[in-house]
């Protein structure tokens, strides 16, 4: 079996999360991982914005548990949260998004660092003061968000994947 395969095969969220920071270096290849994923009609339509910042992560963190009603940081203490937006206008903006952060995820598996869709940040930039900070962080309004891709070493060993459903696939000849 060939190396992307065996990383489809082993990637698994993570929601535990070491402190230390993954590097620019690793960063930037996840990065450019998803800028190579397939959208419609090649519009490109997605935008990622990188949060490193304790002071943003912080205030992330605050409208995020707004936003999901519980005290639980939703980013699970990761110390890189990306957070992608699409160009609402385009073809198929939630699909070219959506695209790019799976191809992040396999890029982020692939360098043994752990990732997370989450997905509460799309609440949470609808309301009034996400709106204001996704204009704080220089979004325009002509995106909207799709979701967001939590980054950093996992904390512990990633389990291996549940057994899938049988009636997964249905081939007709």
């Amino acid at each position: 079996m060939n190396e992307t395969i065996k990383t489809i095969l082993s990637r698994r969220s993570v929601r535990s999360y070491q402190p230390k920071q993954i590097t620019e270096e690793e960063l930037n290849i996840i990065l450019k991982a998803g800028t190579y994923a397939p959208s419609a009609m090649n519009q490109q339509s997605s935008h990622f914005t990188v949060v490193q910042n304790k002071e943003v992560m912080n205030e992330l963190v605050t409208l995020a548990k707004e936003a999901v009603g519980r005290d639980q940081n939703p980013f699970y203490d990761a110390p890189t949260v990306v957070l992608v937006f699409a160009k609402r206008d385009n073809i198929a903006p939630v699909q070219d998004a959506s695209l790019a952060i799976e191809n992040m995820f396999l890029a982020a598996a692939s360098l043994n660092i752990g990732s997370c869709w989450v997905n509460c940040v799309n609440r949470m930039f609808d309301s009034e003061r996400g709106k204001e900070l996704k204009k704080k962080i220089g979004v325009s309004e002509e995106y909207m968000s799709v979701g967001s891709c939590i980054l950093g070493y996992p904390a512990e060993d990633v389990k291996e994947a549940a057994p899938r459903k049988e009636d997964y696939v249905n081939i007709i000849k």
